[in-house]
């Protein structure tokens, strides 16, 4: 039997679809990624991101030296999946790609396309030139995590919670597709508000509405991934308007598991997407 999800007392949504299995690891980087010049593998994607002209060719360039073709990749084919508009904003810049690269499970990742921005001199913190904020659609920002702490009744929020849903609202979420299985339905993750432990991952989710060309559904869960034990657990869940605004959230008093995320789920797409490590 599918696990459902508690959300507002008018609403469920089951975690436990029953889809055909997807990884999205895949193989260790494509044969053909070998007989090609690096720079080829991202080239497309820093212009994507506002990255053109001689600083796009700068940040390039320290990335095809400092990066492997597999992390490159990798890097490539999750920037590839950010889609403007929608729920995410009409043009993307270097901020975004920064997020993107703290996708990659590679640990170098991150913090050597921080330093190929930062040393081409741009800036990761500004916004696009001519990206205009989505019409009729409100931010998408979390509850002050202070605030709903000391509510009567409320369970308090975990430290690493709090930053997580501070640097997301801050940010503006960005909701990136992590794949579909054979039926059309997937699962995409907001790249602002994933954060790492140890051993664990922890992000907002929200379904893909297929019938809608892959459009983000209007329910969300802040779920945390235990990777070696193959499990979720459920914290918090939000209710979208159909522009993106976030029009309510409920944090559970008692989170929702450790539930096993079963083969042929849609939570097993989200399970290989940060967990997995091609390494």
């Amino acid at each position: 039997m599918p696990r459902c999800l508690p959300f507002l007392p008018s609403t469920a949504a089951c975690a436990g679809l029953s889809l055909a299995s997807l990884s999205l690891a895949g193989c260790a980087g494509y044969a053909s990624d070998y007989w090609k010049p690096k720079n080829e593998l991202i080239a497309a994607q820093l212009v994507r991101y506002g990255m053109a002209g001689d600083q796009g060719k700068c940040v390039e360039t320290r990335l095809t030296e400092g990066l492997t073709v597999w992390e490159l990749r990798q890097l490539s084919d999750l920037a590839s999946r950010l889609q403007p508009g929608g729920n995410n904003p009409a043009a993307f810049g270097p901020r975004d790609f920064l997020y993107i690269a703290s996708l990659v499970e590679d640990a170098d990742v991150k913090p050597k396309t921080e330093a190929a921005i930062a040393g081409c001199g741009l800036d990761a913190a500004a916004t696009p030139t001519g990206a205009p904020a989505l019409e009729g659609a409100a931010p998408d920002v979390a509850p002050p995590a202070a605030q709903t702490a000391s509510q009567p009744g409320a369970a308090a929020v975990p430290e690493s919670m709090a930053s997580t849903a501070s640097a997301a609202g801050a940010a503006g979420p960005l909701w990136v597709n992590l794949g579909a299985a054979a039926t059309g339905q997937g699962i995409a993750v907001d790249a602002t508000s994933v954060t790492r432990g140890p051993s664990w991952r922890q992000a907002w989710f929200r379904l893909l509405n297929s019938d809608q060309g892959a459009v983000v559904g209007d329910i969300g869960y802040l779920l945390r991934i235990d990777c070696p034990a193959r499990t979720i657990t459920a914290h918090s869940g939000r209710k979208y308007a159909p522009g993106g605004a976030l029009t309510e959230q409920k944090d559970y008093e008692k989170p929702e598991g450790p539930m096993a995320i079963e083969k042929g789920t849609v939570i097993e797409v989200a399970y290989h997407a940060l967990c997995d490590d091609p390494r």
